[in-house]
């Protein structure tokens, strides 16, 4: 496995760790809906990052709304954390 070199202020994060590579992944803070990215070489985005609200088709072919986030630096992840594509539709929220 190829870690980054972590400095003396970091951790490794395991489960920043997928399919062979590093990446970066959102984390909920607690119980509560603040959220906190982590960069694949472990250091903590001091940007923006945005709730919001997307539309997904299920295998039927029927829509429904579910959440998304983006960062303020164009980075968008789903509500597992993971990065995902740009979702085609969404509408902003200000959280």
């Amino acid at each position: 496995m190829n870690t980054p070199a972590a400095a003396n202020t970091r951790t490794v994060i395991e489960s920043n760790h997928m399919g062979g590579k590093w990446i970066d992944r959102l984390y909920q803070l607690g119980v509560t809906e603040a959220v906190e990215l982590i960069n694949k070489d472990f250091s903590k985005y001091k940007g923006k990052v945005f709730r919001r609200r997307i539309s997904i088709q299920n295998a039927e072919g029927q829509n429904f709304f579910g959440v998304a986030y983006e960062s303020a630096d164009g980075r968008w992840f789903d509500n597992c954390g993971l990065p995902i594509q740009k979702p085609k539709y969404f509408a902003e929220e200000d959280h």
